[in-house]
């Protein structure tokens, strides 16, 4: 249990009953859930007497959802093929190339076998910089786990101990597995598929299958579609489901992306994800951006601002069925929330837009501060809060909560951690071995695992190259959208400078 919390400030709820309050109050009970949201100068609901009350001067959103992330990679920088000049086509060439296993593959196979548990943190802390609260995509850690830090979606039960969110990144093996996805579907689970990802119109063979095998119902989360065209969403649409639209990773390997006009017209619900950080942004709120640039650019401003914010908000959390646990700042839901400072006070959706890194202020995750301004942080009553250099800003960030299984190991920790691994990596592998023969499975050290099948060693049975002279493991992703990144941007022949704009955005 935590103590109440009062946030204060513009609020913006993504509550279609009560949408902003420009002098709000957000009330966070010590069950970790939302009390009430309300303007600030009413009176306070039972059970606050006395709260700590944190005057954010900021705008107070929902944290964000990002539906399409492969976290184990995101401490990668972005790959360019070396000597490709032309995109792809299809998901289904570019794990070939030859420059693949060793850029990609190797290291992030490594790095997750050699310290694992200290890799994920920098990953989920790294996404949280984003104001992303919740990710798909990280569940692969040898043994599941739920809410150490940002919600894993695959696992995350919010404490009820059932799983509700199925996933594959790949056509499932036979009808056996349809019918268990269409099953799901039937029970009010979720299911989060890649499907059609490429420009090849051959791809659409696979939305034809999942059609036929009854999965296209409320519930589904088909990630990329970008093969998909405006008579596939006419079709889709009543029987419902939810795109989920990763621009930059579309743009950078294939030089094109969803319809999601088309998508939108037909009334197929749209959410976003980053995707991984060798083709995707550094977290969710960079990919607002390259949403909005989208938009401006090819689309004639067709989306509004609220359209794309609600893409990382509202939006995923209907189309995974968690509207009455997250998604929306409403009595009865989790606290999870963003703040951020107000730099467009005329509208709080293209606030949201335009807030970079050094913008986010606060980042809670049921009620509990994770990330933010030293003196945010404080206010918010963080015990174990830790400084963090952002690029050139100075934050703190609590990686340590009592009551949460493993939320042990702080900031400092993570990265001499992952520094030690990297120095001598046969000494951190016997280690490893030792530990690894421990009967009690908690105590075994835990493998944060690539999830893509190619590089997956469950599924290759190939052994994890660990020795310098066989895998280069490269210096850690930075946390922010940096000057690196937008070199590398720059640089890219593949997305033909569709991703050129982007820079803009942080200025």
């Amino acid at each position: 249990m935590i103590a109440p919390l009062v946030l204060t400030g513009r609020v913006v709820t993504f509550d279609e009953a009560q949408p902003e309050i420009d002098d709000g109050a957000v009330y966070i009970g010590a069950d970790e859930l939302i009390a009430a949201v309300q303007p600030r100068k009413d009176k306070a609901p039972p059970g606050f007497d006395g709260a700590r009350t944190v005057r954010t001067g900021g705008v107070i959103y929902p944290g964000l959802i990002d539906l399409h992330g492969h976290i184990a990679y995101n401490s990668l920088p972005l790959w360019s093929p070396p000597g490709r000049t032309e995109p792809y086509t299809s998901r289904y060439q570019w794990p070939g190339d030859k420059s693949y296993e060793g850029m990609i593959s190797d290291p992030a196979n490594a790095l997750g076998a050699l310290a694992g548990k200290a890799h994920l943190k920098y990953l989920e802390t790294k996404a949280v910089i984003g104001g992303t609260t919740a990710i798909q995509g990280t569940a692969k850690t040898g043994r599941p786990y739920e809410g150490w830090l940002v919600r894993n979606i695959e696992y995350e039960t919010f404490t009820t101990g059932k799983k509700s969110v199925y996933v594959s990144a790949l056509p499932l093996r036979d009808d056996t597995d349809y019918d268990k996805q269409a099953q799901h579907l039937k029970d009010k689970l979720a299911f989060v598929y890649h499907l059609s990802e490429g420009t090849d119109p051959k791809l659409i063979d696979e939305y034809d299958k999942i059609r036929d095998e009854h999965c296209l119902a409320p519930g589904f989360a088909a990630i990329h579609c970008t093969a998909l065209e405006s008579e596939n969403y006419v079709e889709w649409a009543p029987k419902g489901g939810s795109i989920v639209w990763s621009p930059f990773s579309n743009l950078w390997l294939y030089r094109g992306t969803t319809d999601v006009l088309a998508a939108k017209a037909a009334g197929v619900r749209i959410c976003l994800g980053a995707d991984w950080a060798p083709s995707g942004s550094k977290n969710l709120l960079g990919e607002l951006k390259v949403a909005d640039l989208w938009n401006r650019t090819k689309l004639n401003g067709k989306l509004s601002a609220e359209d794309i914010c609600e893409m990382a908000t509202r939006n995923p959390a209907d189309a995974i069925n968690w509207g009455d646990r997250i998604g929306r700042l409403k009595p009865g839901l989790h606290g999870d929330v963003l703040v951020t400072t107000d730099r467009t006070p005329d509208d709080p959706y293209r606030n949201l837009i335009e807030s970079v890194e050094r913008d986010v202020l606060l980042v809670a995750i049921n009620g509990q501060p994770f990330y933010g301004t030293t003196k945010l942080m404080k206010a918010a009553g963080a015990e174990h809060e830790e400084p963090i250099k952002v690029g050139r800003l100075r934050r703190s960030v609590q990686l340590i909560y009592a009551d949460v299984p493993e939320a042990d190991m702080g900031w400092q920790a993570v990265l001499d951690d992952i520094a030690e691994a990297k120095a001598d990596p046969f000494k951190r592998y016997l280690k490893l071995v030792e530990q690894h023969g421990n009967p009690e499975n908690e105590k075994k050290p835990l493998w944060l695992m690539t999830d893509k099948p190619w590089d997956d060693p469950s599924v290759t049975k190939k052994p994890v190259p660990i020795a310098p002279q066989v895998v280069r493991i490269p210096p850690l992703d930075s946390l922010t959208h940096d000057t690196a990144y937008f070199k590398a941007v720059a640089a890219s022949p593949l997305h033909g400078g569709l991703l050129d704009g982007l820079r803009d955005y942080y200025v």
